[in-house]
C-alpha cells in the first residue's frame, strides 16, 4: 500500500485532501506542524482519529524564528511570511515523509484561496524552494497545477482528483458529505502573525530587540504591552489565566536574565513583566499601569512587590493613562 504524508491543520481542507488521498489506497501519515502562533489545532487529534489516520504533532525550531525576521518572499498585509511559512513546513513534511518511508506530500491548499500564498505561481514556488517539486499534491486543486510524480507513475488517479479554485466552502462542503465526513469545521480565525492589532508588537520586537529569542516572540500573546524606552518594555496581565502565564514566563529558564516579575501588593490588580532595563524609572511605570487596570485602589500611594521579594511605592501616574498598548 502507497504511503502518504499529509499536512493536517484539523481544517475542513486538510481533511478532504487525506481522504481523498484514502479513496485512493494510500495509507495517510497526518503531521500536524506547529509554529509559534498556532491557532484552532485542539481539535487535530480528535479530528484525525475520526479519519482513521496516525497524527504526529511536532513543532518549529528556533531557526523559524528567522523566517519571521527575514522572509525571503516578503510579508503580507500583517507580519505574516505566508509563503516562507509553508517552504518551512513542507521541509519539516520531506524529512517526515523520507522516515516514514512515504512517497508523497499532500496538503489541503487550493489555488487562489489565500492571496499571499495560494496563487498557481506561489504554490509552485513553495513545492520547489522546499525540495518537494514533484512530490508535493494538493488533491483539491491538482488538476490546475502540473501533474506530480506520483500522478506521472499512474500511482495516483489525476482523473479523481480536484481543480477547486477560489474562496468558496460549499462546493466543499458538498464534496465532504460526499466522501462521508460528518464533521465539517468552520473556517479558522487564522494566523496571530495577520492581524492587525497584533502585527504592531511583532514589529516593535523586531525593531527595538533584533537579537529576540523565541521566549520574546511567545510572550508577546500575552497581556498588554507598552514600550517605555527602546530597551524596556513592559506587559501587564489582563485577567487572572495572563497573570499565571506571566508567573511562568518569568520562572521559565530562558527568561532574560533582568527580567522582574511585579505583583499587587493590598490591592487588587494585575501582574507585570519589566523586560530589558529593569531601572527604577522603568519598575515605576510599569506598577502605574498596573494600577492604571486594577479594578480597586483605595490610597494614593501603593506598592507592588518585585521578583526576590522588594517592595516598590508606587504613587498615581496620571500620565500613564495617556500611553497607549502596542
Amino acid at each position: 500500500m502507497p504511503r502518504a504524508v499529509a499536512l493536517f491543520s484539523g481544517g475542513l481542507d486538510s481533511m478532504l485532501a487525506i481522504r481523498l488521498m484514502q479513496e485512493q489506497g494510500f495509507d495517510v501519515e497526518a503531521l500536524n506542524i506547529r509554529t509559534i502562533y498556532t491557532c484552532c489545532q485542539a481539535a487535530s487529534a480528535q479530528l484525525a482519529a475520526a479519519l482513521d489516520v496516525r497524527l504526529t504533532v511536532v513543532s518549529v525550531g528556533d531557526d523559524y524564528l528567522d523566517v519571521i525576521r527575514k522572509p525571503l518572499y516578503g510579508y503580507g498585509r500583517g507580519v505574516n511570511p505566508c509563503i516562507d511559512c509553508r517552504i518551512y513546513m513542507c521541509r519539516m513534511a520531506k524529512r517526515f515523509m523520507e522516515e516514514v518511508g512515504a512517497c508523497v506530500v499532500v496538503t489541503g491548499e487550493i489555488a487562489g484561496q489565500r492571496p499571499m500564498s495560494q496563487k498557481k505561481h506561489q504554490l509552485e514556488v513553495i513545492a520547489r524552494r522546499s525540495g518537494l517539486d514533484g512530490r508535493l499534491l494538493r488533491p483539491l486543486s491538482a488538476r490546475l497545477l502540473p501533474p506530480t510524480v506520483v500522478e506521472q507513475q499512474k500511482v495516483v488517479d489525476r482523473e479523481k482528483l480536484y481543480g477547486f479554485h477560489g474562496r468558496g466552502r460549499r462546493k466543499l462542503i458538498e464534496l465532504a458529505q460526499t466522501l462521508g465526513l460528518s464533521e465539517t469545521p468552520s473556517p479558522s480565525t487564522g494566523c496571530a502573525l495577520t492581524e492587525p492589532l497584533f502585527a504592531p508588537r511583532v514589529r516593535d520586537l523586531m525593531r527595538c530587540h533584533p537579537e529576540a529569542t523565541r521566549w520574546d516572540f511567545e510572550l508577546l500573546s500575552f497581556g498588554r504591552h507598552f514600550r517605555f524606552d527602546p530597551q524596556t518594555k513592559v506587559v501587564v496581565g489582563r485577567d487572572a489565566g495572563d497573570n499565571q502565564t506571566l508567573q511562568w514566563f518569568a520562572g521559565r529558564g530562558d527568561a532574560p536574565a533582568e527580567t522582574v516579575l511585579l505583583t499587587p501588593e493590598g490591592f487588587a490588580g494585575p501582574d507585570a513583566l519589566v523586560i530589558g532595563r529593569p531601572t527604577e524609572e522603568a519598575v515605576r511605570f510599569a506598577g502605574a499601569m498596573m494600577l492604571r487596570y486594577s479594578r480597586r485602589v483605595d490610597s494614593a500611594d501603593m506598592r507592588v512587590r518585585a521578583s526576590g521579594g522588594r517592595l516598590i511605592s508606587v504613587p498615581h501616574d496620571e500620565s500613564a493613562g495617556s500611553v497607549a498598548a502596542l
